[in-house]
């Protein structure tokens, strides 16, 4: 299901990211890889709460939920300018345009339930899982 939403975001964002942004195929590509570790990160370190990525990934705004955002936005934009070389400027463009798109597509996946964001990172034990299973599907 991951890679459904992966394959999701580069149809979406791929040919904006060339148009809008003016990056390179490569650039596109890193781009995408980096949103998808950026999520992957946030989701397996620590700090990682389930409630949070529900409510993140269910469409209801809360504090927790701006949060992980702000986590996930501040992993994305350190990715961009650091391993695909984007000036500050364009990385923060791209990381506005793609975070809300990746946002979108994990949500129509998971629609609010538990048991569905539970299936995309694994069930059980849900740090380990996430880290797992992310770290699989996130993969270009």
């Amino acid at each position: 299901m991951l890679d459904q939403i992966i394959n999701g975001l580069k149809q979406q964002a791929g040919p904006q990211l060339l148009s809008q942004f003016g990056l390179n195929e490569k650039q596109v590509g890193g781009s995408i890889s980096a949103a998808a570790d950026s999520v992957k990160e946030a989701m397996s370190g620590s700090g990682f709460n389930m409630s949070d990525a529900l409510s993140l990934f269910g469409g209801q705004k809360s504090a927790a939920a701006d949060g992980l955002m702000k986590n996930i936005g501040g992993l994305l934009q350190s990715k961009l300018t650091g391993q695909v070389g984007l000036d500050a400027g364009k990385a923060s463009g791209v990381a506005g345009m793609l975070l809300p798109m990746l946002t979108d597509l994990v949500s129509k996946h998971v629609g609010g339930d538990a048991k569905n964001l539970q299936s995309l990172i694994g069930g059980g034990n849900l740090a380990g899982a996430a880290k797992g299973l992310l770290g699989n599907l996130f993969k270009k």
